[in-house]
Parts: C-alpha cells; structure tokens; sequence
C-alpha cells in the first residue's frame, strides 16, 4: 500500500490562480492611477488649473471603482480557491488508499497551496470516545507516537477558527513555525452524523482560514475520504485474511495427505504379503485381499489428488473425458465396495438398460462418484436392505441411478445436502461423515458436463441420479458380455 502524493499539475494550477489575483489587484491599482493622472492633466488642459472639487469628485468616483473592482476580484480569486482546492482534493481521494497516507498527502496539498502552514488529522477508533493524530504536516517527526488523545467534537460542534490563546497541546509542537498564538481552524469530521476526528489547520496569518465556506468543503471532503479509505483498508483486510486461509488450507491437505499415506504404506505391505502366499487363503479370503489392494491403490489416487490440490492454485480438479463403458467401471466399483456390503449383509444390484452401455467421462472421476453414492447407500441402508445401480437412456445422455432402501432425505434438504460440510440429521447418529463428498461429487460431475441430483425412490428411499453426455452423441446399447447385467447382485 503506497502513499500518494499531492498532484505536480494541479498544485501549479491552484498558484497561478493566486498569482492571476494578485496581478489583477496589481493592474487595478495601476488603471486607477493612471486615470486619475490623466483626469488631473485633463482639467488642468482645459482650465489651465486644477478644479480642487471636481478632482475630488473624479477621484471618490475613481475609488470607489476601484474599490467594486478589488471586491469582484476578491471573489473571484476566492471563488477559483475553492474550486481549484475542491478538485485537487477530489483527484487525491479518488485513488483509494490507506487511511493515513491519504490524509498525510492531503495535508500536504493543502500546505502546498497555502491554506496552512501545518496541520494534523485526528481520528476515533470504533466505539471510542477520544481520538488520536493519525496523521500531521510541519510537526517534529516522533510526535504522532508521543500524541496524547483528545476527546471528540461534540455532535453540534461547527467550524471553530480564530486565533490560539492557550497554547492547544496539539498546536505547542509547531509554535516556532507558526508563532506563539497562531490561527487556528478546527474542522470536524463525520460520518452519517456522528463525529469521527478533525482536521486541525494552523498558520501565521487568517487567510484561507477565514473563508468558513472553503472549510466545510475540506471537512465533507475528508469524511468522505477517510470513509472510503476505512472501507478500502477493511476490503484489503479481509482479502489477505482469505489468502493466510486458503494458504493454512493447502498446507492442511498437503499435511493431512502425507499423514494418511505413512498408515497406507504399512497397509500396502501386509496386503502383498498375503497376497505371496495364495495356497494359504480360500478362495473367499483370497477375494478379500484383492479387494484390500485395489482399496489401497484408489486412496493412494486420492491422496495424490489431494496433494496435487494442496500444492497449486487450482480450485478443483482437472477432468480427462473419454468414452467410458460402464460394464466394466460397475465390475470395478462392486470389488472395491463387496467386503462393507458383505458386512452390512445388503444386496448391491446393477441394471444396464438399452441406451446407457457407455458416457462420454473421466472415468476415474466417475469412479470416486460412484464409490461416494454407494458407500453413502451402504451407510444410509439397514442391514439386509437393498442398493440397486442401474442406467438407462435419458432425456440429454445416459442417466444413472442409485436407489437405496434407507429412510430417504426430506425435501427441504435435497439442495442443501449438496453443499460443503452440510449433513442431513438422521436418526442414526452413529453414522459419521465430513460433508464433503457430495459436495465434491457434484462438482465432478459438472465438470463433465453432467448433473447430480436426489429425488426419492420408487420404496420411500433416497434415489441419486447422474445424467452424462453420450459418446460422440451415439446412443449406445448394452452388452451383456463379460459385466454384471440386470441379474447381477453382491449379497
């Protein structure tokens, strides 16, 4: 966050504004001798003397023309203050910034176009009743740290300017620049009618100080400015809290990714020891162990994806879509989840209809979709229950579907439970979960182009239904070799 600086070009700008005044007053002074000579040198041509009345009547007429003239450009001089003032504030507040640099290089411009000489700016914390200096010009340049706090402007409180009496604690540090009994403007601030701090101007002489109307300009437009630059410097706040979050979040993955994968690798070495000694194991067991590997070998990918997450800036997972045959990927899924439904005792059917053989998808995204459902079917579904899988052809792809026979999911929760760490409450609390994996899996499937959504099954239970693209726009028909069709069932 920089400071920003007072602009060269308006500066010079508001001084030749000044400079133009002075001229005018100077030309002035200088038509209005000239005219009076030259009335002299009239009359004395004309009388051969000098009419002492009418010279003084053509010189009260002279003054007083001058003296219309010297007021009009007065204001005009003034006038071209204000506005000029009036702008270059408005091109310094406009680049947001930093409450304290904004209000030092506003002081600044101010100092530079002599409206003062030095000046501060005191601001309120939230709930505070005193203020402290946040910022100065033409003070010594430790005394903001030492500055003691000043309680704020009353609510009524107006423009107070006029001369220093009492040596003000705040105005003692710059007597020797500005004298012992300096001028003094103290402007306060607001923001939606409550006091916020002040602006307090100092200089040897009234000048801009005594226009009230100029003061009130600077004051809305200091509110204003430290209104926005809090608002600035909240917004930059929150912005680097959310980056220290997302960067504690990666380093939470990447942490918890190298933790899980030490227990993996001691799993993956029992698992290949058994599987050496195949004469040991029936056939069951040996089924098992199988199972076991291929369990081991998915969560050593998912580890990897979560470290892959953890490590970049990516937001999500990239997605490989090819043409999938479904046959196989079901025959995949039901190995890796045949030991929890053995356990659990329920029967996990598969069903490929006409028109919903293959899907246009990353297959091992739609695997870890897959596992996700069912594994939430198998926790969800009473013991000796049913989970049935089945595809068919929908309205724009391939639809899947997963139906359980569980107490199924109440209306209200349908689109809630798709986003992160929401559960839906069931009545059996010993089923745990992060909420995280429908939220993931939704995710996965748009970013193949899909849909995921739950409606209820035909036998009051939750049905979760993917709807996928077709490959190459075909319409594919199922085949039944070599995959588990509308008989296959684990149970």
């Amino acid at each position: 966050m920089t400071s920003p600086s007072a602009p060269s070009r308006p500066v010079t700008d508001r001084t030749r504004a000044d400079h133009g005044g002075r001229s005018l007053t100077a030309a002035a002074i200088g038509v209005a001798v000239i005219v009076l000579l030259l009335n002299a040198a009239v009359l004395y041509g004309a009388l051969d003397r000098i009419d002492p009345g009418i010279f003084i009547v053509q010189t009260l007429i002279t003054l007083l023309l001058l003296a219309a003239a010297l007021f009009h450009i007065r204001r005009l001089v003034v006038d071209r203050r204000r506005y000029a003032l009036g702008t270059l504030l408005g091109v310094l507040f406009a680049d947001p910034t930093g409450i304290e640099p904004t209000a030092q290089a506003a002081l600044a411009l101010l100092i530079a176009n002599d409206v003062a000489e030095s000046g501060l700016v005191a601001l309120a914390d939230d709930d505070v009743e005193e203020m402290r200096p946040v910022a100065s010009q033409g003070y010594p340049s430790l005394w903001l740290e030492e500055a003691q706090p000043r309680a704020l402007p009353a609510r009524t409180a107006g423009i107070d300017r006029g001369r220093d009496q009492s040596t003000h604690p705040w105005v003692a540090p710059v007597t020797t620049r500005v004298g012992e009994h300096p001028w003094v403007a103290r402007i306060p601030l607001r923001s939606a009618g409550n006091p916020i701090g002040m602006v307090l101007l100092l200089a040897r002489q009234p000048g801009a100080l005594d226009d009230e109307a100029l003061l009130k300009r600077i004051g809305a437009q200091f509110a204003t400015a430290v209104n926005h630059a809090a608002m600035y410097e909240a917004s930059y706040q929150r912005e680097q809290a959310l980056e220290d979050l997302d960067q504690r979040r990666r380093e939470f993955i990447d942490a918890m990714a190298h933790e899980v994968r030490t227990p993996l690798t001691s799993i993956q070495a029992f698992a290949d020891l058994l599987q050496l000694q195949p004469m040991a194991m029936d056939e069951t067991a040996e089924l098992l162990v199988n199972s076991l590997n291929q369990s081991i070998q998915r969560l050593n990918l998912l580890v990897n994806d979560l470290l892959d997450l953890g490590q970049s800036e990516a937001t999500g997972f990239a997605v490989d879509a090819t043409e999938v045959e479904l046959a196989p990927l079901f025959a995949e899924v039901e190995t890796l989840l045949r030991p929890a439904y053995l356990l659990s005792e329920q029967a996990l059917t598969f069903e490929i209809g006409e028109g919903g053989a293959a899907v246009h998808a990353d297959r091992d995204r739609l695997v870890q979709v897959l596992l996700n459902l069912l594994s939430n079917a198998n926790r969800y579904t009473p013991a000796g229950g049913t989970v049935a899988l089945r595809t068919m052809s929908g309205a724009d792809g391939v639809r899947i579907e997963v139906d359980d026979s569980g107490e199924g999911i109440p209306e209200e929760h349908r689109e809630q439970m798709f986003d992160p760490n929401y559960r839906v409450d069931r009545n059996d609390a010993t089923v745990h979960g992060s909420g995280l994996g429908l939220a993931v899996a939704r995710q996965l499937i748009e970013l193949q182009s899909g849909r995921l959504w739950v409606e209820d099954a035909l036998d009051g239970g939750a049905r979760f239904c993917i709807e996928l693209p077709r490959p190459n726009g075909t319409n594919a028909v199922a085949s039944a070799a070599g995959a588990p069709g509308s008989d296959a069932t684990v149970g």
